[in-house]
């Protein structure tokens, strides 16, 4: 085909001829409009030259796929549909203009020149930042060009705001589309919908395939450029040159395409490019069917295509699925356990989710007031969860909600916007066949009553049944009206017992952002917006009886920083003038608490399973809190919702919680005038008594957090050694510290904190090395040892606890002396000076798993048998530098073989029970 003259192509296409019927004025403006703009849109091809084509042609193409899109009825002036002058010139201005921002305008050049920090060059042009830069703002930019010039290009005034929207329409997801441009707009004194306009310029613009499309000469430019940009193009431009114009439009609205190919990745490239068209005109058509009056002939199905490949039989493959198989696992308890209440979460987070949407997209004039409601009926065994929200067009439930793994929270109106959806994997409804037989869902779309409270309470919608016992591929939507939102009424399997399924599903709620109500035998109870606070019953339970005799009370604190909220509470006690984490002399606090796994998390409401760790106490073993994320952003789920995957969200909830937390502990300490280094470091060891100060694991950097976000909160006590006193003189002189302070000291902290031989009790003796017993005796071999030091630096003893691990695991020349049989105990030594508060530990191999787990050190020591490896308790080995030994634990890390580091020490647990590995033979 010959490209002629703009102003000839745009007087012959059937738009324009109408446009002359029924406004002269119009007709002149618009060719005008042709003619100002064209030789702009001819200059697009200098700063894409491997692109299809842009210009003014193109626009006249598009005029015509126009034409072939709408229905008849559209060029009738006595049909409700037709189209007005205005609407009939903006139509074609869009079609010439949409691309138009992708141009430089006349006086721009030295200014991108300067913003783009472009060099003067030749190839300035054809610079991958500009062409960036424009092909990322084109939608904006053209839009404001015209906004500046309208007068030139001949628009009226009250048409440019107009047209800078169907100018940006293109670049618009389909939901996005609908947001911004359902909004009321008169032309010609006459209603008109701007979504349906950009309805029609998008579908027209989308099967603009024609023998014009590739520009002249691109191939030979192409062939001369290396790069994956140029290869990219030339797939591109191929895919139209086989294409061609062989695309059409029947009467009845189908759309056929014919081609001929002899490079199978660029027919694989043009299906692609087709299944893409036919998801977007799909959501074109509903669209335009839920406007007042229909205008597209075009029918948003699949496209009938024939495209031949002359050079084998080309097949497209994929990825195959029974799909039977595939929806029998993933409504099987195989994905969600077996935990009944996990399958009404997913419906209520749906709801949830639904009603978020909605009111983050809704405007004041919408009236909107979010509600969920979910009802148990034990006489029909029913369970049905009901909305207010967003509801589902047919696209959306064809392309999401009964696609596996579809999740509308991937779509573009999602992920471009603020929004942050809790949903993730397109697989949530699916769960429901775990407890029920058929699923009937009744549903209308919200975005269509946008600004219409009154219509969007009583809307037309649909509704459907879902059912596996008899899979159809087929679905008969229904019409109903009900209110903007999705109700899913559950008929449950004979098996499943009501109270089992409305117990289940409260434990997953901690509290709801969006009201939601529980209705079970005709009694409401509403779900807290706010997490609830910790009382004697959520902390003791059936024991708050033996609570208050023993004059136990609570300290409960709120607060929240920024998404984040946090409830707890723990038990304390006053003893004389000082308080106490004991219940009783000699009895942990835990022992009056009711369940010691009642701490929750929560993101949006919804349980997870996260513990806030470290903390400077124990605080499950003495209280309890509750915590709540308004903000899914980031997070990251196992499939089922059973684990969160730790990431940079995990991270900022935990240290945010972590933060309130400690203040709350700081108003505590204060409060009860125990606000200093002594009484911090006697309640921390009291909250951790009976079983809680777990010292024989790594401590990762819970010693630089500390230092940097709560230092006042972590006290060591140091008893100092000194030669002419008695070890309860000594301890009378203990040294209480803060990590601030401690930072600052200098000298050697011994610690009695493990006994070897735990794998083999031959000939050993078991020693209490937490007894209250151990530190005399601790004081008495380290003074013993002073004795035979050169250097006099300051030596200090301390508690057998996790503080002293912090301080060993980052000095990472801490020393182990082992005495003999028949006690062999492990004396541990830290240089003060030594201790790394800002880093992770190093030399160190942490996070083992697999036959054994824990974390190897390389490190120091002497053992009377000259083995290279020393267990210090179940989780950490230390093994001596520059051994064979060191040398192969090293390579297999070298080379991320840590199953087989934990094969050899649990090898090495083996030797230290006396049964000598043969593997191990050449390593000790």
């Amino acid at each position: 085909m010959q490209i002629r003259d703009p102003l000839v192509e745009l007087h012959e296409t059937t738009l324009y001829k109408y446009l002359v019927s029924l406004d002269q004025e119009y007709s002149e403006r618009i060719s005008k409009f042709v003619l100002e703009i064209a030789p702009l849109m001819a200059t697009i091809e200098t700063y894409f030259p491997y692109y299809t084509r842009h210009d003014a042609h193109h626009g006249y193409q598009v005029v015509k796929r126009m034409a072939q899109c709408l229905l008849p009825s559209c060029f009738d002036r006595s049909k409700p549909e037709s189209l007005t002058a205005q609407e009939v010139f903006l139509l074609i201005a869009a079609a010439y203009a949409h691309d138009l921002g992708m141009a430089v305008f006349p006086g721009e050049e030295q200014s991108l020149k300067i913003k783009l920090g472009l060099c003067d060059t030749p190839t300035w042009k054809t610079n991958e930042n500009l062409q960036s830069y424009l092909r990322i703002n084109h939608s904006s930019r053209g839009g404001e060009y015209i906004e500046e010039n309208a007068e030139r290009f001949g628009i009226p005034r009250n048409l440019v705001a107009a047209l800078d929207l169907l100018m940006k329409a293109h670049n618009y997801s389909i939901t996005q589309l609908e947001r911004e441009l359902q909004r009321p707009f008169a032309t010609g004194q006459k209603e008109s919908d701007l979504a349906q306009l950009a309805v029609i310029v998008c579908v027209a613009d989308a099967i603009e395939f024609s023998d014009t499309r590739v520009l002249d000469g691109v191939f030979d430019k192409i062939g001369m450029d290396k790069t994956s940009a140029a290869r990219i193009s030339y797939a591109e431009n191929m895919k139209h040159v086989c294409t061609g114009d062989s695309l059409a439009v029947t009467d009845d609205g189908r759309i056929i395409v014919s081609g001929a190919f002899q490079d199978a990745n660029i027919l694989a490239l043009a299906h692609r490019t087709f299944d893409q068209m036919e998801e977007w005109i799909q959501g074109y058509s509903d669209i335009d069917h839920r406007s007042k009056y229909r205008k597209l002939k075009v029918r948003g199905e699949p496209f009938q295509r024939d495209l031949s490949f002359n050079r084998g039989n080309f097949q497209r493959l994929g990825v195959r699925l029974n799909k039977r198989s595939v929806i029998d696992l993933i409504a099987s308890n195989a994905v969600w356990r077996t935990h009944q209440g996990i399958a009404l979460r997913e419906l209520v987070q749906n709801a949830v989710e639904a009603c978020r949407y909605r009111s983050h997209h809704s405007a004041p004039a919408d009236k909107y007031q979010p509600e969920v409601r979910i009802v148990f009926d034990r006489e029909q065994h029913t369970v049905t969860v009901s909305d207010n929200g967003c509801g589902m067009s047919e696209r959306t439930v064809l392309n999401n909600f009964l696609t596996v793994g579809s999740s509308r929270s991937r779509e573009p109106s999602y992920i471009e916007s603020d929004y942050a959806p809790i949903a993730r994997f397109g697989i949530g409804f699916w769960s429901v066949f775990t407890i029920a037989d058929v699923a009937k869902v009744t549903t209308t779309a919200f975005e269509s009553y946008r600004g219409l409270p009154t219509k969007a309470a009583n809307a037309q919608g649909f509704e459907f049944d879902v059912q596996l016992t008899e899979l159809k591929d087929f679905t008969v939507f229904s019409p109903t009206e009900r209110a903007c939102g999705t109700t899913i009424k559950l008929n449950l399997k004979s098996n499943v017992v009501i109270d089992e399924v409305f117990t289940e599903l409260k434990k997953f709620l901690l509290c709801s952002m969006i009201p939601l109500t529980i209705v079970l035998d005709e009694t409401e109870e509403r779900i807290d917006s706010n997490i609830p606070r910790i009382d004697e019953v959520a902390l003791f339970g059936v024991r708050r009886l033996k609570a208050k005799q023993l004059g136990i009370r609570i300290f409960d604190y709120s607060a929240n920083s920024a998404d984040v909220f946090v409830s707890y509470g723990f038990a304390y006690r006053e003893d004389g003038e000082s308080i106490t984490f004991m219940a009783e002399p000699g009895s942990p606090m835990f022992s009056v608490k009711e369940d010691f796994h009642a701490s929750q998390s929560a993101v949006c409401g919804f349980s997870v399973p996260l513990r806030i760790t470290p903390l400077c106490i124990d605080l499950e073993r003495i209280g309890i809190y509750k915590l709540n994320t308004t903000t899914p952003r980031g997070f990251e789920f196992s499939i089922d919702r059973g684990q969160l995957n730790k990431n940079e969200a995990v991270t900022n909830f935990i240290e945010h919680a972590r933060n309130i937390i400690h203040d709350g502990y700081r108003e505590f300490l204060k409060k009860t005038n125990s606000y200093y280094p002594e009484a911090i470091n006697r309640l921390q060891r009291e909250a951790a008594s009976g079983g809680g100060s777990v010292y024989d694991q790594f401590t990762e950097m819970e010693l630089a957090s500390a230092k940097s976000n709560y230092p006042d909160l972590i006290c060591i006590g140091l008893i100092p050694i000194t030669q002419d006193q008695s070890f309860n003189q000594a301890k009378a002189n203990t040294k209480y510290v803060n990590l601030d302070q401690l930072s600052a000291l200098k000298g050697i902290v011994w610690c009695l904190q493990a006994q070897r031989g735990q794998f083999n009790s031959k000939g050993r003796q078991y020693f209490p090395i937490e007894s209250p017993e151990v530190l005399e005796f601790t004081y008495a071999w380290v003074k013993k040892q002073q004795q035979h030091l050169s250097e006099n630096i300051p030596l200090y003893i301390t508690q057998p606890d996790r503080n002293f691990s912090l301080l060993f695991d980052n000095d990472n020349t801490s020393y182990t002396h082992v005495t003999s049989l028949p006690h062999e105990l492990c004396f541990l030594a830290v240089n003060l000076e030594r201790v790394n508060y800002a880093e992770m530990a190093a030399d160190i191999i942490p996070n083992i798993g697999g036959k054994w787990a824990g974390t190897i050190y390389w490190r120091n020591f002497d053992v009377e048998d000259k083995k290279p490896y020393l267990f210090l308790g179940r989780h950490r080995v230390l093994v001596k530098p520059e051994t064979k030994l060191q040398a192969h634990l090293k390579s297999l890390a070298a080379d991320a073989r840590i199953s087989a580091i934990a094969d050899i020490i649990r090898l090495l647990q083996e030797d230290e029970a006396g049964h000598m590995p043969e593997a191990l033979t050449g390593l000790l």
